[in-house]
């Protein structure tokens, strides 16, 4: 890993004693092939944001922390993907987890490295409409125990953020090929296949008001897209800085709906289903085997940020 560049003025100084205090985390982040080929060379910005931003994937989170989340991140991907998936995601224009053409258009679920700079989560999933954006949601992989699961690892979905100023004729478009739907619940349902095809049954999805750009002032925004959508999807409140959203996500059953809206609850479901069917497929051609990620794991110790 080149780390030439963390002696410019600007990163401050403070920023390198983190980096020195952390070395041996640091030293094992730059060993993964991952980082090696892709990521610290990405033109999506610098490795090292978590080092001197302290709003890194939620807000409050320390300098030990937020190490161990990049560097569990990193060897999870690492151990987990094949070649051909990191030169998707982290080298080339992203993997493709579902696509669809329809009514003159093209649509797309993409999952890609998101930019560094965002400090919202290390991967985004995007959905495309006639190659503008309409949503994005983003997670990192985090260890269970910091996320305070029964799981190894566990998806740590931390931006759920939607419309862009010139989305306008594509989300018209999304609204005419796939009407009464919405584009968080694709997003979500890729996310689901995502941690569906590593064999998860839950993920963990940030509060609000520990979102990185959490503002009073935009308070209802802030509950309406986060909050308010893991509480739809059925998730529940764990701590002061997260929800915990069991998978499959929470259906109303049909019978309980007014006969009239069936039809339509159903549609909006086959459009879910088929998107998670695609996403575990296109995850599963790209993993490797149980005894390479295991390999993998052993060589990138440590296992821990040290206090």
């Amino acid at each position: 890993m080149n780390l030439a560049h963390l002696t410019k003025p600007m990163h401050g100084i403070a920023r390198r004693l983190r980096l020195l205090r952390y070395w041996r985390e640091h030293q094992a982040l730059g060993r993964l092939d991952l980082v090696r080929r892709f990521a610290d060379a990405s033109p999506k910005g610098d490795l090292f944001d978590h080092l001197a931003d302290r709003d890194y994937l939620a807000k409050g989170l320390s300098a030990q922390e937020r190490v161990q989340c990049l560097l569990s991140h990193y060897r999870f991907e690492d151990g987990k993907f094949n070649p051909a998936y990191k030169q998707a995601v982290y080298g080339g224009a992203g993997l493709t987890l579902w696509q669809h053409d329809g009514g003159g258009s093209s649509f797309a679920l993409r999952l890609e490295m998101a930019p560094r700079h965002d400090a919202e989560g290390d991967l985004t999933i995007s959905l495309v409409a006639d190659g503008k954006y309409l949503h994005r949601l983003s997670y990192t992989w985090v260890d269970g125990a910091f996320a305070n699961v029964s799981l190894p690892t566990v998806p740590f979905v931390t931006r759920n953020q939607g419309r862009w100023t010139d989305s306008g004729a594509a989300f018209e478009a999304f609204e005419r090929v796939f009407p009464n739907n919405s584009p968080s619940f694709f997003c979500f349902a890729a996310m689901q296949g995502v941690a569906q095809a590593l064999g998860m049954d839950r993920v963990v999805a940030v509060r609000c008001t520990s979102h990185v750009g959490y503002e009073p002032d935009d308070a209802r925004h802030y509950e309406n897209a986060y909050d308010g959508f893991w509480k739809i999807l059925g998730g529940v409140e764990m701590d002061e800085r997260s929800y915990l959203i069991r998978l499959p996500f929470y259906l109303k059953p049909l019978e309980d709906m007014p006969s009239k809206h069936r039809k339509r609850a159903a549609l909006r479901r086959e459009n879910w289903r088929a998107i998670g069917d695609s996403t575990r497929s296109a995850m599963l051609r790209h993993m490797v085997s149980a005894d390479t990620a295991a390999a993998k794991v052993a060589a990138s110790a440590p296992a821990a940020a040290e206090a």
